[in-house]
């Protein structure tokens, strides 16, 4: 499957222009905006995204235009190619905003019935292939959490992450006593970046103050912002991982990684590394059918042991957050997100012909 950096250096060069991140959609220019923070103030990160905004309705409109004089097959063909080069401006913007925008990303990638194939493809990338910030722009934030160089509190420790996503960047180490540890490290800035996106966000929503159903919106705003908020606490994470570890046996073949709280603060999250291939990875490697209902079993067992044993509900289930360990365990990875149930009851209803219903009443707490 092609990378990020893949995918943005195969967009023709004719094609490429300048925006507000460092993106000339290139791999050059790509390796030039993991280099640059992440844009913090409200006014930057709309100029951004209304840049952005405008080429994406050039384009269409362009197309538009060209269809009065093209071939309905010739049309198709423009159009696809359209979505494509605007998913690729989409994931270079995202990449370089991060946050909250970047989040919208992922969303998109995990709806294939709402938005294009071209853009489902491309940004999926954005769950756990996309760019990491360079190193030089995290060091001082990490020796100020861990209150020390890396290099000198662990045994050794790879300056290139080996993933990336919205909020952090995960580093390979390894720790004194020999473990070999994941680290989450936080991008500096992030959480007044998702301040800003929101803030930005209600200035869009004002029209709406005036509607009948502002107070519900406002809500649901107030809930998404609270739970980004909580993606931002690593200590949070720390303990939801805890909790969820606690719950599998061996026998369940369902690893969740430990946590070094020793090494862990609310912006550094030090785990133990799990090895293994992302559910799209493993798909391509042609697992047999038996293969495939067998890790179907282990993400439902997963689920539900979750939401009866520890009273959690799991919802950041993308693909990013699952690996299938070489000897065919399932790992859980991405506790940041989870609703805490508080009570409930369930149903279950079956009817010949027509299968099993589960009803089920769940009032969800906050953690």
């Amino acid at each position: 499957m092609a990378t990020v950096t893949e995918l943005i250096a195969a967009l023709p060069e004719e094609e490429l222009e300048k925006g507000p991140p460092p993106a000339k959609g290139t791999s050059a220019s790509l390796a030039e905006a993991s280099q640059v923070p992440v844009p913090i103030g409200r006014f930057r990160r709309l100029t951004a995204l209304g840049t952005l905004q405008a080429k994406i309705g050039a384009a269409y409109l362009f197309h538009w235009l060209q269809g009065f004089f093209k071939s309905a097959d010739e049309n198709k063909r423009l159009l696809a190619e359209v979505h494509w080069k605007t998913a690729l401006r989409m994931l270079d913007s995202m990449t370089y905003l991060r946050g909250a925008v970047m989040k919208v990303g992922q969303t998109l990638a995990s709806f294939p019935d709402i938005a294009p194939r071209e853009f489902v493809e491309t940004l999926e990338k954005l769950h756990f292939d996309a760019p990491p910030m360079h190193w030089s722009l995290l060091k001082e934030m990490v020796n100020a959490e861990l209150g020390d160089d890396p290099e000198n509190v662990f045994a050794s420790f790879d300056k290139q992450a080996f993933a990336a996503a919205s909020l952090g960047q995960v580093h390979g180490a390894t720790l004194k006593s020999g473990e070999e540890v994941a680290i989450k490290i936080q991008y500096p800035g992030i959480a007044r970046a998702i301040e800003s996106d929101f803030r930005n966000f209600l200035l869009f929503l004002l029209p709406s103050r005036l509607s009948k159903d502002w107070d519900s919106t406002k809500d649901q705003m107030d809930d998404l912002r609270m739970r980004l908020a909580q993606e931002t606490d690593y200590e949070l994470e720390a303990a939801n991982l805890r909790k969820a570890r606690a719950v599998f046996q061996e026998e369940d073949r369902i690893v969740v990684p430990r946590v070094f709280p020793q090494w862990s603060t609310g912006r550094v999250l030090t785990m133990e590394r799990l090895r293994g291939l992302h559910l799209s990875e493993w798909i391509a490697t042609g697992p047999s059918q038996e293969e495939r209902n067998d890790v179907g079993r282990l993400l439902v067992r997963a689920w539900y042991r979750l939401m009866y044993s520890a009273r959690m509900l799991y919802i950041d289930m993308h693909p990013g957050n699952y690996l299938i360990l070489p000897d065919g365990r399932l790992g859980l990875l991405g506790m940041r997100e989870r609703m805490e149930m508080v009570g409930g009851a369930f149903h279950i209803e079956s009817e010949p012909g027509k299968g099993t219903t589960i009803r089920a009443h769940v009032p969800l707490g906050r953690p």
